[in-house]
């Protein structure tokens, strides 16, 4: 079995070690037939010493350097010279024994597997390090199948490149590495276990391989462990959890160092969920002292909107609305004090807030659709830190709702245009429109606006108006309250005063919509203004 060793070096030099690395390949009785290392325009010392040590360099530059699809070209390369079989070693990997490389090779030529791994070990006590590699290195070697995933579980796939050795021709019927800048070995484990072969692990042949346990270096491993199970949630779902290590007695030492590690993990996997959260708890971080501190006394929100949350919280229905005023900010305010027994221009204030911070998530997920999650990042971040936004939610106006409503439309109409199908995100759109006409009067015009431009999609995508005739339903049916008030109180179904005097017109001037008159209303539509003569009278 002709074998290379192969090593991907990139300022090797920097913790003392390669040397070490470099020394213990010298010592090992079985030497492979070619030493390569691929060298990512080191700046320190790295290629010198490999050459000085008899090994054959090559240089690749960083950028175009990829884990997996260089080792695959590795692959290719080698079968073309009529390798069988190839070592891969990490740059800080020390061989333990000067019969390691022996029985790695060993071990691949005498059992069925396209691959198998190494032990690794950390020599230092109290580290997070030992503690992990004694789960995911034991001391008894094994090969794993599809047959042991009951068991296993993510544990089954489970390869590390750092010291390993694998079947070049087995490798690459299977595809090779894909392209991945981690964890290129675990996905070709993967897809050779689950087309019926096996990879193996030999734990007679052992390394010592170390990271540094600083709060940065763990938070980053943990968070590109996270990111990898992120990136490919197929493993999981097709293998299971991975295992946790035990308890033992070296717990109280490296709780900080497991919880650093954890944390990032939790990053690098759910990010993209956590973030709008993370900016939602921040937003709130500064509202909340805006809201307790500063007093700020807007006539409308002071005269018009706490009299008649108050009222609402109290159940007095005469005075919580009222028909020049759309119900949207007086009925959430009014919830918000009747839950937390505030009075009613702290529940304005925090209902705006709200608002605001709620709107985070239509703008986080709508853009991430779109532009991808980092622009995402950065435009709910712009959204959270505009002054004026952050004014107008802490002072309780009706301007953070307005903007809920526009930001709902913008998200269901990102969805929309991505999936033809469904119906949820027609009722959101929906929602959207009725938050703008329930909180101002003056949002029918953009609401009409968006409602044509739905048609217009709606038929030119599927060639008929149902999906848009859903939604008008939808919407009527979200209003009915408001709309149904309005007809008692001032003769006309609409959300506003101004929206009554302009359907009056319209009925007078078609008679056939007489029908949607109320000839007994409560109030008024007519108000007579004093003449300077019938004063002086």
């Amino acid at each position: 079995m002709k074998t290379a060793i192969v090593i991907f070096t990139i300022n090797a030099c920097w913790r003392g070690l390669w040397n070490e690395v470099l020394d213990a390949v010298d010592r090992q009785i079985f030497q492979p037939d070619e030493r390569l290392v691929i060298d990512s325009n080191s700046q320190d010392k790295t290629v010198q010493n490999a050459i000085e040590h008899g090994w054959k360099t090559k240089g690749i530059r960083r950028e175009d350097f990829n884990h997996g699809l260089t080792r695959t070209q590795i692959l290719r390369d080698l079968q073309v010279d009529g390798f069988d079989s190839v070592v891969f070693l990490s740059q800080d990997a020390i061989l333990t024994s000067p019969e390691s490389l022996g029985k790695i090779i060993g071990f691949l030529r005498d059992n069925p597997v396209a691959g198998c791994f190494g032990r690794q070990i950390d020599t230092r006590r109290h580290s997070l390090g030992a503690w992990q590699k004694k789960c995911y290195y034991p001391e008894v070697s094994r090969i794993k199948t599809l047959a042991d995933v009951p068991n296993l579980k993510l544990m089954t796939p489970f390869f590390s490149n750092a010291f390993a050795a694998w079947k070049i021709a087995e490798a690459l019927e299977h595809g090779g590495f894909p392209c991945t800048m981690f964890g290129e070995d675990m996905l070709l484990a993967a897809k050779i276990i689950e087309t019926g072969g096996a990879i193996g692990y030999c734990a007679d042949a052992m390394v010592i391989h170390e990271h540094q346990e600083n709060v940065h270096s763990l938070f980053q491993r943990g968070r590109t462990v996270g990111d990898f199970h992120r990136l490919h949630p197929e493993l999981l779902h097709r293998f299971g959890p991975p295992l946790r290590p035990p308890l033992d007695a070296n717990f109280p030492f490296i709780a900080l160092r497991l919880l650093a590690k954890s944390l990032g993990y939790a990053w690098g996997r759910f990010r993209v969920q956590l973030t709008p959260w993370l900016i939602f708890a921040l937003l709130w971080l500064f509202l909340l002292p805006a809201i307790t501190l500063f007093d700020f006394m807007d006539p409308d929100v002071t005269n018009r909107y706490a009299p008649m949350a108050e009222s609402f919280a109290d159940g007095d229905w005469q005075y919580a609305f009222h028909p020049r005023i759309p119900p949207m900010l007086p009925v959430c305010a009014g919830i918000i004090a009747w839950l937390f027994s505030c009075g009613g221009y702290l529940a304005c204030r925090l209902a705006g807030a709200l608002f605001l911070t709620c709107g985070i998530f239509p703008l986080y997920w709508g853009t991430k659709h779109v532009y991808g999650f980092r622009v995402a990042t950065v435009a709910t971040l712009m959204y959270a830190g505009c002054t004026r936004l952050f004014r107008l939610g802490y002072y309780g106006m009706r301007e953070s709702i307005c903007g809920f409503g526009v930001l709902l439309l913008f998200q269901a109409a990102v969805r929309l245009r991505m999936r033809s199908s469904g119906w949820w995100w027609y009722l959101v759109f929906a929602a959207g429109e009725a938050t703008l006409l329930l909180t101002r009067g003056d949002m029918a015009s953009f609401a009409l606006v968006t409602m044509a431009m739905l048609l217009f999609w709606d038929l030119l995508r599927h060639h008929h108006p149902l999906r848009t005739l859903g939604v008008t339903v939808a919407l009527l049916v979200m209003m009915l309250p408001a709309l149904s008030y309005n007809y008692r109180m001032i003769g006309y179904p609409v959300t506003d005063v101004r929206q009554a005097t302009i359907l009056r017109r319209i009925c007078r001037k078609f008679p056939v919509l007489k029908m949607l008159e109320n000839p007994h209303p409560q109030v008024s539509l007519d108000i007579d203004i004093p003449t300077a003569e019938a004063h002086d009278e």
